[in-house]
């Protein structure tokens, strides 16, 4: 059999489908399909050559390739204070960074010195901003309702949320040797926003709307149909009423008809705090169970949204989600008020989940 010549282009294939995690015969299927007819050693020395940095160079002689130094602890230290720094540098701002310290080195290897640092790549989990002050006041007030022993028995839970028809929040799986199918998403998805409360006692109704949320809307639809005739029926003793640092919360028409119509408006909750709000929980089940069913229309949307607010959303599964707070708030006066969605669960053993427990 002829010697198969492999040009820059074919090695540059190679190079590609290797680094998206193609094993050998994979890529060497692929090559036949595309009428490369090699050698799985071919193949092999090929990718050889780019994990010793040498990819890239065919064109050039020997000579002129660049060197790569050996890499030393000094280096691996280097990588992890970098990525202590910064942990969302790429692995060519690593290589650059150490190539201005005269470090010349390959991708490949940079991987290789980031796992050598304790290192590895994932998705980054965003969690909410939290200023320097706000948490000192997110201390505060968990020690607060600590030292009060505090039951949350006549506090209505509200907030605001956005649902989506299309969020595409589901689990794809793809063989090894091929990348993930692409799920079509609208580019401006059909959305509807919703607010609703939670207390000891129940829900109180879901109001569904669209466009942009202003103060003389929140006041007469939301606050004289949404809460007032809850708290009328509900909490006819006393209560009080929980939301957000929002400012169509705290405007003056907002103010003028709370204190006119005697709701209670529980004026202490920290900004920057919807780890807190146990609502929170509300909206996350809404969304997961909303994505296990089969939605094409706003209508369909709309109704998901009413029958799991009538159906799942009972006053036994409201008081679990309230319970949640008597872990939340003593953790986050452990952790100095930070987000408490931060902490992963590995990173809190369980020892002292209980101490903070006991704090309640």
């Amino acid at each position: 059999m002829p010697k198969f010549k492999l040009t820059h282009h074919d090695n540059m294939k190679i190079y590609t489908l290797y680094q998206q995690g193609w094993p050998v015969h994979a890529i060497l299927r692929k090559l036949s399909a595309d009428g490369i007819d090699i050698s799985w050693g071919a193949v092999k020395n090929v990718i050889i050559k780019y994990q010793h940095g040498r990819a890239g160079y065919e064109h050039l002689s020997r000579k002129k390739i660049p060197t790569f130094k050996s890499i030393t602890d000094a280096d691996i230290d280097f990588v992890k204070s970098t990525l202590d720094e910064n942990p969302t540098q790429t692995c060519s701002d690593i290589m650059r960074r150490l190539s201005d310290k005269g470090t010349i080195t390959s991708k490949s290897t940079v991987r290789k010195m980031i796992d050598s640092a304790g290192y590895t790549a994932s998705t980054p989990r965003y969690g909410q901003m939290i200023r320097e002050a706000n948490k000192l006041k997110r201390v505060e007030f968990c020690k607060q309702l600590i030292a009060v022993n505090e039951q949350f028995d006549d506090i209505i839970f509200t907030d605001e949320a956005t649902v989506q028809l299309h969020d595409n929040k589901v689990v794809i799986y793809r063989r090894k040797d091929c990348v993930a199918p692409v799920l079509p998403k609208p580019k401006h998805p059909l959305k509807v926003h919703v607010w609703g409360g939670i207390s000891r006692r129940g829900t109180t109704q879901i109001l569904i709307f669209e466009g942009i949320l202003k103060s003389d809307f929140f006041v007469n639809t939301i606050l004289r149909l949404g809460l007032l005739p809850f708290i009328r029926q509900t909490y006819p003793d006393q209560h009080r009423f929980q939301q957000d640092n929002d400012p169509k919360h705290r405007s003056n028409l907002s103010k003028r008809f709370m204190q006119e119509n005697q709701i209670n408006w529980w004026d202490i909750w920290p900004s920057e705090s919807p780890d807190f709000n146990p609502i929170e929980m509300v909206w996350s089940m809404m969304k997961q169970r909303l994505n296990k069913k089969k939605l094409s229309t706003k209508n369909d949307l709309t109704s998901g949204i009413k029958d799991f607010w009538k159906n799942d959303l009972t006053v036994e599964r409201c008081n679990t989600f309230i319970d949640h707070n008597f872990k939340v708030l003593p953790v986050a006066v452990f952790i100095g008020g930070r987000a408490t969605g931060d902490l992963p669960k590995k990173d809190f053993p369980r020892e002292i989940k209980v101490e903070v427990i006991k704090l309640f």
